[in-house]
């Protein structure tokens, strides 16, 4: 197993502070930076693969937008030629907005994401979150006045985008159109999807949604009958037409205050996990399964992974028996996974799955081999919150970038102020596969910052809706770091 034994510091310009990187041979390269570029952030400051993309590249200039200190959508500017950032610009700022202010402080699914649009503007969308299960949510929207330019100023677009939009992921597709992928209310809400010639006006939305994992349920036989909803994460494929969608299934028994008739008067208990039966497990982890379905964005077909048709939409019945990928036999999937596509078309999968406890567990590989969905582990990880990037490296090698700790880092339970609430690693591993997944080695680690913890590495959306493999984002904060101290990094590892 390949491994960098030890870290080397390197001293940037004074203000942008100490970083580490791992300076092995096979991992050296000439103009590798990490570079922070904000010190204001909150909880999730960057999201995870759920809300995508905090970041967007055209030409020779990276889009960036986060959370920052009041919550409140941030923007900034990363030049590829000259490696300098323009000025930090508080979005909102004399937008006339009556945000709740009080949410976005404290709501961590506030956090923003950004999309360039056919005439070349960029675009914003945030607050968009319901809690309760059929909640209408409206977005935040404001558009750049100039293309490519986040410094000239921004405007409010009010134009209708969805009554109700969580966890917005943002795909460029054919002809310079745009599709957003999201939840349709709340916990217990469906998933659906949005299109847009343009990317800013008259959105399309099917008729049927695509996951309704309690659709169908009734007379509810169950409380989990009522209790099912999911997880999902989705990407487009090259032809820019097929959108392949990963989802967990999500128990949120009792977590609302919605309750069907034939569930009035029950006597339903919280649902104990036989393979944690010691461990108090909340209604947010208990996140099972994997599934996988594609969708054909022109003519709204959903099928499965063997290219049979799934009528929508997919309830947890169909899920179960048309588009399950992996049982995790009660090991919690918490996040939905990464997507990558192979050479061969085929959908590839990188997530954690839970192990000894519920807490943390293995990043995992996930493959159709021979016909048959086979789980490699890679590497252990010190929280099932902590997630990864599957993709390919300049090499073309198959590549997962993880978000690594030892042990396990437990969330505080202080609340969505503290930045500690979720799980954390306190290094970023790359391991590389030499035989397409068969098997892996570690062949580097690379630290933004001693002593910090860090979370959700992104990567930057490209003009043709795929992702860079060598321009990427996270953030990270002392482990007393108060509201509004998160730092983020942008990794600029081009050769």
């Amino acid at each position: 197993m390949k491994s960098c034994n030890h870290l080397n510091s390197f001293l940037l310009p004074a203000a942008l502070g100490l970083l580490a990187g791992c300076s092995s041979p096979e991992s050296a390269s000439g103009g590798q930076t990490i570079v922070p570029f904000a010190t204001d952030g909150q909880v999730k400051m960057f999201y995870d693969m759920r809300m995508h993309p905090s970041a967007v590249a055209h030409g020779d200039q990276v889009f960036i937008t986060w959370r920052g200190a009041r919550g409140l959508p941030q923007a900034i500017s990363y030049d590829l030629e000259t490696r300098q950032f323009s000025q930090q610009v508080d979005v909102f700022t004399g937008l006339g907005f009556d945000t709740d202010a009080q949410v976005y402080a404290t709501d961590q699914h506030t956090t923003p994401v950004i999309w360039r649009d056919a005439d070349g503007h960029l675009n914003i969308i945030a607050g968009c979150y319901g809690l309760k299960s059929f909640e209408v949510t409206p977005c935040d929207k404001v558009r750049s006045l100039a293309p490519d330019d986040i410094t000239a100023g921004w405007e409010r677009w009010t134009g209708p985008l969805a009554p109700s939009m969580n966890y917005a992921k943002v795909m460029d597709t054919e002809n310079g159109g745009t599709a957003i992928f999201y939840r349709n209310g709340g916990h217990l809400g469906d998933w659906t999807f949005s299109q847009s010639q343009d990317g800013r006006s008259d959105w399309i939305t099917p008729v049927a949604p695509v996951i309704d994992m309690n659709a169908g349920a009734a007379p509810y036989s169950s409380c989990l009958d009522f209790y099912s909803g999911s997880y999902s994460n989705a990407r487009i494929a090259p032809d820019s037409q097929t959108m392949h969608v990963a989802f967990v299934w999500q128990q949120e028994f009792g977590s609302l205050d919605v309750w069907p008739p034939e569930l009035a008067n029950n006597d339903c208990t919280t649902p104990i996990n036989p393979r944690y039966p010691d461990h108090e497990i909340s209604q947010g982890r208990t996140r099972y399964n994997l599934y996988h379905l594609e969708v054909d964005l022109r003519s709204g077909e959903v099928v499965n992974y063997r290219g049979e048709a799934l009528s929508t939409p997919v309830t947890r019945s169909i899920a179960d028996n048309q588009a399950l990928v992996l049982d995790t036999a009660d090991r919690i999937f918490t996040l939905p996974p990464a997507i990558h596509l192979g050479a061969d078309g085929q959908p590839q999968f990188l997530g954690v799955i839970s192990a000894e406890t519920p807490n943390s567990g293995w990043f995992t590989h996930i493959r159709l081999v021979d016909g048959a969905w086979q789980e490699t582990p890679i590497v252990r990880t010190s929280n099932v919150w902590n997630a990864g990037l599957l993709d390919t490296d300049p090499d073309g090698n198959l590549r997962a970038l993880l978000v690594v700790g030892d042990g396990e880092a437990l969330g505080t339970g202080g609340g969505r102020t503290d930045l500690n609430n979720f799980g954390w690693g306190d290094r970023i591993e790359e391991w590389i596969s030499p035989d397409e997944g068969a098997t892996w080695e570690r062949h580097r680690s690379v630290v933004p910052r001693e002593g910090m913890r860090f979370q959700n590495l992104r990567a930057v959306a490209t003009s043709n809706g795929q992702y860079s493999n060598d321009i990427f984002m996270l953030y990270g904060w002392e482990a007393d770091a108060g509201p509004g101290e998160g730092v983020a990094f942008l990794w600029d590892d081009r050769r």
